[in-house]
């Protein structure tokens, strides 16, 4: 095998993916180490689409906006292949794809995310993307009358439960709705609390929410849909006339690289693959237990800040420990959380008001401004 002896100037940046990570990391390589890298994105897919909103669309709380990464890299100053990596070479350093062969890199960045899968056979899986019907018709069941009572399931090893609270929260709001007098929604869920991972502050403040949305929850069980209508959660038994249930995830397990049973690529604390010299990981493809936008960013941020120090690009600052930072979208607007996961109990915050800036779903230093520009833009008189 060949050994790699030599990197380039500019730097040849390579990252796989098309999401949030792969986003963040490439405006922050242009703003830290401007003309010292030469980036490529590696793409299976035309569009960044904003995932966080997609919870909301059946509700009629608009459409996520989809951004052409054509367009994006153009703007950027990046190389866009539209395409799949199969397998890496960190001998020859080298990503192999399916269509263009080889792409050779000094740095490697994988931001592949995760891919869903439903966790039972029966019910339905919440996965807008894949099959938006399911949930959609079990909404109009609900507003006909024809299924009152709403099961909302978080499978054991979902990491990232916040989507479930959203739809239970609004499934509840659309049943008072359509039925005022004959709707029931139960979230069942693995977390000691709600919403455990922002700490006990929060919880009490989430679970006062769904309170008053008539939403009851049971925590500490470990659900498993037997049919369409009947689950089981701690060895009781719990009917309900529609279940819907998160997906669980899988790693993008990429042949050259290792991974963990479930496909993850494991990392150390700066997202440097364990093992691979010049290779990263950063986002939902990673190890990392918690799987969310605004960490991925976190994570795509301190592997670009050591990568372009290297590089010769701006000095900055490592970034701190990883903060999660989330919106709750509720009948009555949006509620913020926050927590730094070193000390979630300690930091644990929950208001009606804006936490950070810009106030979006994903929160993240390069992306989301980046994102309001163009929105910005868009919406801008010609």
């Amino acid at each position: 095998m060949m050994m790699f002896e030599h990197r380039h100037d500019p730097l040849r940046v390579v990252i796989v993916g098309g999401g949030v990570a792969a986003l963040e990391a490439l405006i922050a390589l242009r703003d830290l180490a401007p003309g010292r890298v030469e980036p490529v994105l590696i793409a299976d897919g035309e569009d960044f689409l904003y995932r966080p909103l997609l919870v909301g669309e059946s509700f009629g709380l608009g459409h996520p906006r989809r951004h052409h990464l054509v367009d994006v890299c153009a703007d950027l100053g990046a190389r866009l292949l539209a395409d799949r990596v199969v397998a890496v070479r960190p001998g020859d350093h080298e990503v192999v794809t399916q269509n263009h062969g080889a792409i050779g890199y000094d740095e490697l960045i994988v931001a592949t995310g995760a891919r869903p899968y439903p966790a039972f056979e029966a019910g339905v899986t919440f996965d807008r993307e894949l099959s938006p019907d399911e949930f959609d018709e079990a909404l109009d069941d609900l507003a006909g009358g024809f299924a009152p009572h709403v099961a909302i399931v978080v499978p054991e090893g979902v990491s990232w439960t916040l989507p479930a609270y959203e739809l239970a929260l609004l499934t509840a709001a659309w049943g008072g709705r359509h039925h005022p007098e004959d709707h029931h929604v139960t979230l069942l869920t693995p977390e000691h609390m709600p919403l455990a991972v922002f700490g006990a502050e929060a919880s009490r403040e989430v679970a006062e929410v769904l309170d008053a949305a008539g939403v009851a929850v049971r925590c500490g069980v470990v659900p498993d849909v037997v049919s369409s209508t009947a689950l089981r959660a701690d060895g009781a038994w719990v009917e309900a006339d529609r279940i819907v249930s998160l997906p669980l995830l899988a790693g993008p397990r990429i042949a050259g690289l290792p991974c963990d049973a479930h496909g993850f690529i494991p990392s150390d604390a700066r997202g440097r693959v364990i093992g691979v010299p010049d290779v990263h990981v950063a986002g939902d493809a990673g190890t990392f237990p918690v799987k969310q936008g605004g960490l991925a960013a976190q994570q795509a941020e301190a592997v670009v800040v050591d990568m372009a120090r290297r590089a010769g690009g701006t000095a900055r600052a490592d970034p701190g420990g990883l903060v999660l930072r989330g919106v709750l979208l509720t009948e009555h607007g949006p509620r913020f959380l926050r927590a730094e996961l070193a000390d979630p109990d300690g930091s644990s915050t929950f208001s009606p008001q804006p936490l950070w800036w810009p106030p979006t779903k994903i929160a993240s230093r390069w992306l989301a401004p980046y994102l309001a520009r163009l929105e910005a833009e868009r919406m801008a008189p010609a």
